[in-house]
């Protein structure tokens, strides 16, 4: 299959191109900036210009969409002592909200035109609105499924909502199946120091993670399998490990740090707070390199 990447040059970006490279895909890469090492044709190009995505994708009979400006206060915004996410570059905030919503639009528009057969999009777990909260969101049951209500507050989050919207709204007018991936915090071996202080430390940054993970290895493979998997529509999925970084059973934690959660749909074990059965039915997708492995 000949499949594009956008960002590509990114954490998740440059293992995707690997992992379908290997799986004997036709691949190339799209992003702002060329990654020193690509086994792929490359080319530097600006997802918020529509025009120049037509002649990428006339040839493609897929993409794969993982571009995207990163939000700082995703990284370092978390005040510990108070609990509360801080959002201090407003203005900031809303012009990569602006950026990335267009690029996804751009994408969805030039995949349309250009007669792309299949579309996945890198969303992330934070579209369920608790991973950076303004106010004390709660999730209405664990573990939480692709059901689940969504309500976004923050720039980063909202971006996905809308994200979301506009590949039900393209599938529904072209009949192109999408698949919206819903990542959980991708890490590599680089990252393992920072789970490990989560791990030590479980409300850190909050409880909205409700402390699941994906290897960044897992997450390509998530995304090559949804490529290559048969469904109608605009589909979304939950993507992370069945289990969690802690030791502790999951519904010890939620009785800990999540009082008010009364609908608690899972027993023993350290399953994750994350339903990823969708995926599992209909990508045949299961994490398997465990964060404690």
């Amino acid at each position: 299959m000949r499949v594009v990447v956008t960002g590509g040059s990114g954490r998740l970006g440059q293992f995707v191109v690997r992992e379908l490279f290997t799986h004997a895909h036709q691949v190339s890469a799209l992003d702002a900036v060329k990654p020193r090492e690509c086994p792929v044709p490359t080319y530097v190009a600006d997802l918020d210009k529509a025009e120049l995505l037509f002649e990428q994708f006339k040839k493609a009979d897929a993409v794969i969409h993982l571009a995207r400006q990163r939000f700082p206060y995703t990284e370092s915004g978390f005040n510990s002592s108070t609990q509360r996410w801080e959002f201090a570059d407003v203005a900031g905030d809303a012009a990569r909200f602006n950026s990335n919503v267009a690029m996804t639009n751009n994408v969805l528009a030039a995949a349309h035109a250009a007669g792309v057969k299949k579309i996945v999009c890198g969303s992330s777990l934070a579209i369920y609105g608790l991973y950076y909260p303004v106010t004390d969101l709660q999730p209405d049951y664990l573990p939480i499924d692709e059901a689940h209500p969504l309500r976004p507050q923050d720039p980063y989050g909202l971006t996905k909502l809308v994200g979301d919207k506009l590949c039900d709204a393209f599938s529904q007018k072209s009949g192109m199946p999408i698949a919206s991936l819903r990542f959980s915090g991708i890490y590599t071996e680089e990252h393992r120091t920072l789970l490990v202080e989560r791990k030590k430390h479980p409300t850190i940054r909050g409880t909205g993670a409700l402390w699941s993970y994906i290897d960044v290895r897992d997450a390509a493979r998530a995304c090559r399998l949804a490529l290559e998997a048969d469904f109608a529509g605009h589909q979304t999925f939950n993507i992370c490990a069945p289990d969690t970084i802690m030791d502790s059973p999951t519904r010890e934690l939620a009785a800990l740090y999540l009082p008010q959660v009364r609908s608690v749909r899972k027993a023993a074990g350290r399953w994750s707070g994350y339903d990823t059965a969708k995926a599992e039915s209909v990508l045949k997708f299961r994490a398997t390199l465990l964060f404690d492995k």
